[in-house]
């Protein structure tokens, strides 16, 4: 028989998976950035070259990029 620290865990594991599902299905539901041939901050705009998948010129620019969407500037 479990005692209430095995139920508490059992309980957490739960609702650990649980917000984890949730937040998978959200991520799947939101857009995604496609490569659009220029770094994707809006402060940057470099071209690349023909064909790249490139979404950013590096992490400096990823990361202003998800400051301003998180920020409400901009949307994906």
């Amino acid at each position: 028989m479990a005692d209430e620290f095995d139920q508490a865990s059992d309980i957490e594991m739960r609702e650990r998976e649980r917000s984890i599902a949730a937040q998978a299905a959200k991520a799947a539901a939101s857009p995604k950035l496609q490569p659009t041939g220029e770094c994707q901050n809006p402060r940057c705009g470099e071209p690349f070259e023909d064909g790249s998948q490139q979404l950013f010129c590096g992490p400096s620019c990823a990361h202003q990029y998800n400051i301003f969407t998180r920020q409400g500037n901009i949307t994906p």
